[in-house]
């Protein structure tokens, strides 16, 4: 499979990157040291002049030690092909001294005709009829419902809270946060957005499923769509273009995944997180369920969407889907269908109470229905730790059976992270799928196996797995 990052206008890079691999680059001009990686389809660097560049897309920046490394000419390439028209106006502020504009978004491409049977009425607008208006958005304080969980919720959440800071580029120092703050000044308003968080469903314990409505727990980009944009509930922007913004209402709110398919949450991250990508062409917007209506009872909910974004809706269109609900029979139908979703690839599923209401913090109406897999690996090194763990081991690097190397500090207890394991003791983690890179997604540790003296791998099913290509 042609790797299109090998080759741009018959320009090669200096060195060859793989997905995922990373080298240090010395500065020339002081003692510093610097982290080039490739993700994907795009490189990026530690230093603060990568991070700090206003209007410019993830895919589109550069800095002098890329530059360094792969090839002046290679990158000013690559940075045009990512964003012709942002990188002309840059290139334009550069000569002129001046400040050069973010690239205005994307139009739909020519010729891109909605099917004949999802045709809009000629008198649509973009009011939906007899919905509710959405009232404006309130930043979440820091007593919020939303924010007010017990310290044994945290384990609940951390896959969510690590999904959300992958979405937004990964874990940064402070003085990296601000200086991305900075970029998004114009497009973000730091509201925070109080969503419907789920607890998780002990498959062995958990309270009895039957008349409850479950769905496939998708594995793609939360993103609530606040009737002119879709952002995080972080607050962070998600940069859709503006051909598939306005096939969305905007007087009421929505509550959904951006979605690419199972297996491809990597790959969406890239595209959400990107301005101009014209991979938005894969994306969905996958809505279950609509916080305006919030008042109202689950199925009432479900019926207004339908009415909206199914067939023959107002706003129905190839870019929103309406996530797909059945009812549970028993406890045995929802492990039957956990097994069918995850043999073809998908996360687990959600569980919802009927006839409950939007409720905007963690609720046990909403339950996650998911398995994970354990494995051994050999501890042989450790991050220093930062913020509360200043003074104390942050997470343990690891070797695996494979040979693959990964990080794990989320379960390590304090008295653990100022004692770790030792160097070359095998510990216990678990984790839900492996990234294309072969290393576990959202690893977490669950102690030290003494009685083993080597690492071992988990058999993961090829489908659980994700797709080396890259592809979409």
């Amino acid at each position: 499979m042609t790797d299109v990052l090998a080759e741009i206008n018959g320009i090669k890079p200096k060195v060859v990157l793989i997905d995922g691999e990373d080298v240090e680059v010395a500065s020339q001009t002081s003692t510093s040291k610097y982290k080039a990686k490739r993700t994907m389809d795009h490189y990026y660097c530690t230093c603060p002049a990568w991070r700090n560049q206003s209007g410019a897309p993830t895919d589109a920046r550069s800095c002098k030690h890329l530059k360094q490394l792969l090839g002046e000419a290679y990158e000013e390439a690559r940075c045009e092909r990512a964003d012709p028209v942002g990188y002309a106006a840059r290139a334009a502020g550069k000569g002129t001294g001046k400040k050069g504009k973010a690239a205005p978004k994307t139009a739909k491409p020519a010729g891109k005709a909605a099917p004949a049977s999802k045709s809009k009425p000629a008198s649509k607008s973009k009011s939906a009829s007899n919905a509710k208006p959405a009232s404006k958005a309130k930043p979440a304080s820091n007593k919020s419902a939303g924010s007010k969980r017990k310290k044994d919720d945290v384990d609940d959440d951390e896959d969510d809270e690590e999904e959300e800071e992958e979405a937004k580029g990964g874990r940064r120092s402070k003085r990296a946060k601000k200086a991305d703050d900075e970029d998004d000044e114009e497009n973000d308003d730091n509201t925070k957005y109080d969503v419907m968080l789920a607890n998780k469903w002990d498959i062995d314990n958990g309270p009895d499923p039957t008349g409850w409505w479950i769905s496939e727990k998708l594995d793609g980009v939360r993103a609530y769509w606040t009737g002119k944009a879709f952002k995080s509930r972080l607050g962070n922007n998600f940069v859709a273009p503006k051909w598939f913004t306005d096939k969305l209402p905007s007087d009421i709110t929505l509550d959904g995944e951006l979605f690419t398919g199972r297996g491809n949450f990597q790959d969406t991250v890239s595209i959400v997180k990107t301005m101009n990508s014209p991979k938005w062409k894969s994306v969905t917007f996958q809505i279950f369920d609509i916080p305006s209506s919030g008042d109202k009872v689950f199925e009432a909910r479900m019926a207004e969407i339908k009415k909206l974004f199914g067939p023959g809706g107002q706003y129905a269109c190839d870019e929103v889907v309406v996530v797909a609900h059945e009812q549970a029979q028993d406890r045995q139908h929802v492990l039957d269908k956990l097994k069918e979703v995850q043999e073809l690839g998908g996360e687990g599923l959600m569980l919802r109470k009927p006839g409950s209401q939007y409720e905007a913090r963690r609720t046990a109406s909403l339950l996650k229905v998911k398995t994970f897999f354990d494995a051994e690996a050999e501890v042989i090194g450790y991050v220093k730790g930062k913020g509360k763990h200043v003074g104390s081991t942050g997470s343990l690097t690891c070797k695996m059976e494979s040979g693959k190397t990964f990080n794990v500090g989320t379960g390590l207890s304090d008295k653990q992270r100022k004692n770790p394991p030792k160097i070359g003791s095998i510990i216990v983690y678990r984790f839900q799928e492996l990234t294309r890179d072969k290393v576990p997604r959202f690893p977490s540790f669950q102690g030290i196996a003494a009685d083993k003296v080597k690492a071992k791998d988990a058999e993961i099913p090829p489908k659980r797995a994700m797709d080396p290509s890259g592809d979409v």
